[in-house]
């Protein structure tokens, strides 16, 4: 095993646990089998530069962030917020999710159809109106 598989295996791990994801969930959004998630994470097996770039847009991370040191322990219990680009270059919620937001997100990557998605979006943002105007 290389020093540098080590390295890109551990922020695999390191990214997926802070994602609130199993290996299984990942492997299913990258079309891979969990086992070799697994060996990924373990630095068994040299991991390609396009399932890297797979990985990463997976996370909505450049794939250079798998190349970065290993987060210190005290980094991990208290994860920095990751932000990323929006339409409306507003950042997102650090990847730390409540459990509602990780039944959310795990129900909303089901659907197929990006109508549906756009759809589901809409009738949030308006619950979200709603809620500022009636003051809760």
């Amino acid at each position: 095993m290389s020093t540098i598989n080590k390295l890109i295996g551990l922020n695999i791990k390191s990214m997926r646990i802070k994602y609130g994801l199993s290996q299984i969930e990942l492997a299913e959004k990258i079309n891979l089998s969990f086992q070799q998630v697994q060996k990924y994470e373990k630095g068994a097996t040299a991991i390609s530069v396009s399932r890297l770039q797979q990985i990463a847009e997976a996370f909505g991370v450049p794939a250079q962030t798998f190349y970065a040191p290993p987060p210190q322990p005290d980094e991990v219990d208290e994860p920095r917020p990751v932000f990323y680009e929006t339409s409306r270059s507003e950042p997102l919620p650090s990847p730390v999710f409540t459990p509602e937001e990780r039944d959310l997100l795990k129900i909303f990557r089901k659907l197929r159809n990006r109508k549906v998605k756009l759809g589901v979006i809409q009738q949030l943002k308006g619950l979200v109106e709603l809620e500022r105007e009636s003051g809760n």
